[in-house]
């Protein structure tokens, strides 16, 4: 509970430090404050405690996602240095709107309550809805807020309908009792909570772009400011599954027979459509938005197993999948500062050219976000497909195997623009903070994947 409150007062000091007019502190000290965050976060590890009659529980599950997330930020804010200093104005305001963000990210790593996963969905949401309309002048970045906001908003009404409904038919809001209540049903539920249950999973399935509630990451992670799509892809994204895993493990599980299948064609479709239309993409935002659709497929295979250690394989995907988005996407911005705007996979010719190291280290986060040996995405993948045929779902791994293989030809059209001898890039400026944070991001996808971890939680 510390590292909520803590987080909580660093957005608000952030904010009047904006006042000081000196964008050089601001980064500093919102580090300086997740790295407290992370302390606390870590210290409480295997206490258990919960708050507030147990709405919120923070456990080692919780604890472990959010030290990752917090992780995830403290990288992104590094980031955040070099990316701002073209911003004149409202750099505080971003930078706090992120970790306001991350205490909704909190909230629904803890929940026992589902007004609590309410409350952290739309403390997590709302400042994403105005950090998506960041550039106020690009009309791709007010669509994106705009459709963001809209849909988001309808699918937190869904999400409500489903929370009225559950409530109504077992009269709590306790995962723990909706799980007992659901129990003595022996899978013959009536049909009002039934339709409660699959509305609150669509809503939750929006906020992780589970196909087809996938419509809105598109165009929102084209639009966005770019250190917001990174933040969308990794925090977001991880603070989405802890929750989808904690929902079903605590309130659902075992899941009844027509949500189950509804998800497994949920699960099938977010592989299918992210891999097959992720291979006509030539912006390459819109390309790591469809495969990140595409890897939501393969969490919610390690999700659906209901494995003792499905917990620990979703923890070690989102890291490791995060761990190789914000490097590529520092990688982007760069190429795209040289290539004058230039947003479209030809951006990266002529990038071996200019600095060979670049293209090396790029080329081996591609190859981590393929599930190519030795990196950690191909470990993750390999956990992934391990745990799924292990408790007998030989049919989708199968299929998850293939849409993986597909996964290889689209992030390899990247690299072959890299090393194609065309050269269009101006000089590429690459500051000491984002060049040490790709070193550091390539050489850890390689070290996780040669030594994988399985942490139990």
């Amino acid at each position: 509970m510390s590292a909520i409150i803590v987080t909580t007062v660093l957005g608000i000091i952030i904010l009047y430090l904006g006042l000081t007019k000196n964008k050089t502190i601001l980064a500093p000290a919102a580090i300086a404050g997740l790295l407290v965050t992370l302390f606390l976060s870590a210290k409480e590890w295997g206490s258990g405690i919960g708050y507030y009659h147990n709405m919120v529980i923070f456990d080692n599950f919780s604890i472990a996602f959010n030290v990752s997330m917090i992780t995830i930020t403290i990288l992104i804010f590094l980031f955040g240095i070099d990316y701002y200093k073209r911003m004149e104005f409202h750099v505080a305001e971003q930078y706090s709107l992120m970790i306001f963000a991350l205490v909704g990210a909190f909230l629904m790593t803890s929940f026992s309550n589902l007004i609590m996963l309410f409350l952290g969905i739309e403390i997590l949401s709302i400042p994403l809805y105005v950090l998506a309309g960041g550039k106020k002048f690009s009309f791709k970045s007010n669509e994106a807020s705009f459709k963001y906001f809209m849909l988001g908003s309808f699918a937190t009404a869904v999400f409500l309908f489903g929370i009225a409904l559950v409530y109504g038919a077992s009269a709590t809001f306790y995962l723990p009792e909706i799980k007992t209540y659901i129990a003595q049903f022996h899978g013959d539920l009536p049909p009002m909570l039934l339709v409660g249950l699959l509305f609150i999973v669509i809503g939750v399935s929006f906020k992780v772009a589970v196909a087809p509630f996938h419509f809105w990451s598109p165009d929102v992670y084209e639009g966005s400011p770019t250190l917001v799509t990174a933040f969308m892809a990794t925090v977001v994204k991880t603070a989405g599954f802890a929750a989808f895993y904690r929902l079903l493990g605590m309130g659902l599980l075992p899941l009844p027979v027509p949500l189950e299948k509804a998800l497994w064609v949920m699960t099938g479709l977010s592989l299918l459509i992210g891999n097959l239309v992720a291979l006509r993409q030539g912006n390459f935002k819109r390309l790591l938005a469809y495969s990140s659709i595409a890897h939501t497929g393969f969490i919610m295979l390690a999700m659906l197993s209901q494995h003792s250690t499905s917990a620990s394989v979703i923890l070690y995907y989102t890291f490791v999948y995060s761990l190789a988005t914000v490097p590529l996407f520092i990688i982007f911005i760069l190429v795209k500062r040289a290539s004058n705007g230039l947003d479209q996979l030809s951006a990266f010719q002529g990038l071996y050219k200019k600095a060979p190291w670049l293209a090396v280290f790029m080329t081996i986060l591609l190859m981590s976000m393929a599930g190519i040996p030795p990196t950690a995405g191909f470990m993750a993948k390999y956990q992934v497909f391990v745990l799924s045929i292990s408790q007998g779902f030989l049919a989708i791994s199968i299929f998850a195997i293939l849409m993986a293989v597909v996964g290889i030809y689209y992030y390899f059209n990247v690299v072959r623009e890299v090393f194609t001898d065309r050269d269009h890039l101006q000089d590429l400026v690459i500051t000491r903070i984002n060049a040490g944070l790709i070193i550091v991001c390539g050489i850890a996808v390689v070290a996780m994947g040669i030594f994988a971890w399985n942490l139990p939680i």
